[in-house]
């Protein structure tokens, strides 16, 4: 996800180290954050795979040198690919970081991985539903014991109906808004 993220950013144009964690920072969301000791190692390595390169530059104030990361056509290869790429069939918080990541992207990927990204992640909505409305089928006919965890259980599996129905509806919209769109 995280190499999406970096080939993402550097398809808006290069950038600095600091600015890539700073922008990466925001848009995992307060849950999660990347640390200087995750990106930096993943920046090296994708400089070892000759996806991005570094170029430094000197400061005007203080001297120092900044390290900018732009991407290479071997790097452009690689974010065609990974946008192209199919989710996991299980709906976790790394799918739906990786959509989200995606979705950001999409201006710089065809229509059609557009669209196949889009349907996919619907049909992994759709699946994670029907899940949810089974077990919550099985436990209002088998009412299984305690009768409170039960109750509990059935509140949880209406919320997570609810967020599902709104994630599908959406999904939905955005999937006709691409299909209208000119490529």
């Amino acid at each position: 996800m995280y190499e999406l993220f970096v080939l993402g950013e550097l398809m808006t144009g290069e950038k600095h180290g600091y600015m890539l964690q700073e922008v990466l920072k925001n848009a995992v969301g307060l849950g999660r954050k990347i640390s200087s000791g995750t990106l930096y190692p993943l920046l090296m390595r994708m400089m070892e795979k000759g996806w991005i390169r570094l170029r430094e530059v000197e400061e005007t104030k203080g001297g120092r040198t900044k390290k900018i990361y732009e991407i290479t056509h071997s790097g452009q290869d690689r974010f065609q690919q990974l946008m192209a790429e199919p989710f996991d069939m299980v709906i976790d918080a790394e799918a739906q970081g990786t959509l989200r990541f995606k979705m950001v992207y999409f201006q710089y990927v065809k229509k059609e991985v557009r669209l196949a990204c889009l349907k996919q992640y619907l049909h992994i909505l759709e699946q994670n539903l029907e899940h949810v409305s089974q077990f919550e089928s099985f436990l209002n006919t088998e009412k299984p014991e305690p009768e409170k965890q039960r109750v509990q259980l059935l509140r949880v599996f209406d919320f997570r109906k609810r967020l599902g129905e709104v994630e599908l509806h959406w999904i939905k919209e955005e999937i006709e808004r691409v299909q209208a769109q000119q490529d």
